[in-house]
């Protein structure tokens, strides 16, 4: 095996594509297509295969994947000094978060980065599949509000979430006429990308026998103060996020007139990467939450 290859092929596998993959490893594309002539000889696998006009992988090109996105951190770290300084990290990191996420962990990014100026922080779309890609290794972090005790998980409590209805600074609605029947004779926004979300909600109201009626879905937590200005809609929120928008927008928070239980948000990461020095001081910033900071604020 001529480890050299090791680099290329994850970039193949990962990209499904030999001019993108040849991009990330600064490769020209004719020497990529070469590697890649060398690493099917090398398995007796075809690896990637054309389907229509993209790259499929085969099942053992899913199965090297899986061993290389464990294999290669170890490898990189082999003959490293313990000592880490923040200032030299350059490694990316990927994590998965919803928008609101980014928002209330703002004071701990822009910390990150003031101390570890050279690491990219790429962060993605959350979505149920999140943690199985953190499991194939293609993700460093997930912050999600899900239970998983699957072999190879580890995770941090970021914060604890209650419930709030949000609509419009100028509504009517106030604390003493926001009963249960006005709420679901009101229209209401929902967030396509936040399952869990919307899943608490509408799973609290079926078990109080009704339903609501949702008329706007957004892909992201940030439209809602534009959308809520001069409308009837309600949006129920996690309480730290109400309360971040309230500081910046004209909007009202509301008690809900039905329980939500209290919802969990955790930060999640990969046993192979537990003992990351790197990935060992990135957990301890973002677990120092922001939402902690705005809830103190609140009013």
């Amino acid at each position: 095996m001529d480890l050299n290859l090791l680099p290329a092929l994850q970039a193949l596998l990962r990209e499904r594509h030999v001019s993108r993959a040849a991009q990330s490893v600064h490769l020209s594309q004719s020497a990529m297509s070469r590697v890649l002539a060398r690493l099917r000889e090398q398995f007796d696998d075809d690896l990637l295969v054309r389907a229509g006009g993209d790259y499929q992988l085969t099942p053992k090109a899913i199965q090297l994947q899986r061993q290389l996105n464990e294999l290669l951190p170890a490898l990189q770290q082999l003959g490293n000094a313990q000592q880490f300084e923040p200032a030299t990290a350059s490694q990316s990191i990927r994590i998965a978060s919803t928008d609101m996420d980014v928002l209330l962990l703002a004071d701990n990014i822009r910390h990150i980065q003031r101390q570890a100026p050279n690491l990219p922080l790429s962060f993605r779309q959350q979505s149920l599949q999140s943690l199985d890609a953190l499991l194939a290794g293609e993700l460093d972090f997930v912050i999600i509000p899900l239970d998983d005790n699957r072999a190879g998980l580890h995770r941090s409590l970021l914060n604890t979430e209650t419930f709030v209805a949000v609509v419009d600074g100028d509504s009517e609605l106030n604390e003493q006429n926001l009963d249960l029947d006005t709420y679901l004779a009101h229209k209401h926004g929902v967030f396509n990308v936040a399952d869990n979300v919307v899943a608490r909600v509408d799973s609290a109201l079926q078990r109080a026998g009704c339903s609501r009626e949702v008329t706007l879905r957004l892909p992201t937590f940030s439209q809602i103060p534009p959308l809520l200005k001069g409308s009837p809609l309600i949006f129920t929120l996690p309480r730290s996020f109400a309360l971040y928008l309230s500081a910046l927008h004209n909007i009202k928070i509301l008690p809900l007139p039905f329980d939500i239980p209290a919802m969990k948000v955790y930060l999640y990461w990969h046993h192979r990467l537990h003992r990351s020095p790197l990935h060992q001081w990135l957990r301890k910033q973002l677990s120092r939450s922001s939402a902690k900071k705005i809830t103190s604020k609140g009013r």
